[in-house]
């Protein structure tokens, strides 16, 4: 049997720079997560769910907003006290100290000596990529925590069914009978852009790039000049549309259409360049004649936001689009195989849940669901240890 010191030694140096590609990471990953659990007991679970992790984002939030992690690397980053931290932002140093502590206790900043602390890439990442420190924001606080707190309660009252009607769903049970998570979300300006920048994340950091999945140079190879190129619908911010864009940066102008709610892509198109053009559109309405025969359209976790009957329609409506043996329907979601899901799976599973009584889908409510709105499965892609595969559909 390992001694302590032998398991904790044989930890010592490894990082996410340890593997040789992200799929070893990732099984890595999940490997010492299962040996955590397993070494865990009850006390230590309850202890993180229901006190480390409510106030670890308490803290973290309270950072943010006091513009520590920002000014910490305008000061060049490196090793920092809380008496140079307050002096950098006017917060007071001995509740930064308290506070700072916290995060080195959950190894989110490393103590180097007293009251002195080092960033991780973590702490890096939320100074240089601002999107990050979003999630923390009003994408957690406005939205997550209230939403998830209501969801017991909410299955409670009815009898604990599955939830399968978007207006009777946690979101009314805590906004009240009538309400629209879509809407919640437009009509808050700070929420609008902490969604948008989570979303962003999301496909950043959480998911293999579609383009790393599928063989887009056979989508610029069969372009028709009269058309557009990728129609991504319900694309947000067009971050999906900017991968492609890195791949193959010679498209002409205008070819890559990015479609959201007007309210989504408010401020959107400032920040895209000339190949992307911004085209409100509700999905739930035939697509406009400007965005027909397109060679691909792109959906990215569009569809598990929707009941069967509503993603049909979406369907449908991409299908009366699409030119039979030319378009493709690329579906970039994620598929619950039928034993031991990804543990991300089944997360965004229950917030589809509490979101919209939806769901996440397996290949076999895919292929059924694509089947009734008059097209058909082409090939399901799969990357190695991904969250997310491409399904292609064309019109049958």
């Amino acid at each position: 049997m390992a001694s302590a010191d032998q398991f904790i030694a044989s930890l010592q140096g490894i990082d996410a720079q340890s593997f040789a590609n992200e799929a070893e990471r990732i099984r890595a990953r999940d490997a010492v997560f299962e040996a955590l659990r397993r070494i865990q007991s009850p006390w230590d679970l309850a202890w993180e769910q229901n006190w480390a992790g409510p106030v670890t984002n308490a803290t973290i939030k309270t950072l943010i907003d006091a513009g520590v992690f920002s000014k910490w690397a305008e000061a060049g980053g490196e090793p920092i006290t809380c008496t140079k931290l307050a002096e950098l932002t006017g917060a007071d140093a001995l509740l930064l100290r308290r506070l700072m502590r916290l995060l080195a206790g959950q190894c989110l900043v490393t103590e180097t000596d007293e009251d002195t602390y080092a960033r991780t890439p973590w702490a890096a990442t939320l100074a240089d990529d601002p999107p990050f420190a979003s999630m923390y924001g009003g994408f957690y606080h406005e939205l997550q925590s209230p939403l998830f707190r209501a969801l017991p309660g909410f299955l409670k009252k009815t009898g604990f069914q599955n939830p399968t009607n978007v207006n009777d769903s946690s979101f009314q049970h805590w906004r009240g009978e009538g309400a629209n998570l879509f809407e919640f979300i437009g009509t808050n300006p700070q929420l609008t852009s902490h969604f948008n920048d989570t979303m962003e994340c999301h496909s950043k950091y959480n998911l293999t790039p579609w383009v790393d999945i599928y063989p887009t140079d056979t989508v610029v190879a069969a372009r028709r000049d009269d058309r557009p190129l990728v129609v991504d619908v319900g694309g947000s911010k067009g971050h999906d549309l900017k991968k492609f864009l890195a791949r193959h940066p010679d498209v002409p102008a205008g070819s890559l259409v990015v479609q959201d709610l007007p309210d989504i892509l408010k401020g959107v198109a400032a920040d895209l360049p000339p190949a992307i053009t911004v085209r409100p559109h509700d999905f739930f309405t035939p697509q406009p004649p400007a965005s027909h025969g397109a060679r691909v359209y792109f959906m990215h976790n569009v569809l598990h936001d929707w009941t069967d009957d509503r993603a049909r329609t979406i369907l449908q409506n991409l299908a009366d689009a699409m030119d039979k043996g030319y378009s493709r329907l690329l579906i970039h979601e994620s598929l619950v195989t039928s034993v031991k899901p990804l543990a991300r799976v089944t997360v965004s599973d229950i917030t589809m849940m509490a979101c919209l009584a939806a769901a996440e889908r397996s290949e076999a409510q895919w292929r059924a669901l694509v089947e009734s709105a008059g097209l058909r499965v082409v090939r399901i892609w799969r990357p190695v240890q991904s969250v997310e595969s491409i399904i292609e559909v064309e019109v049958a």
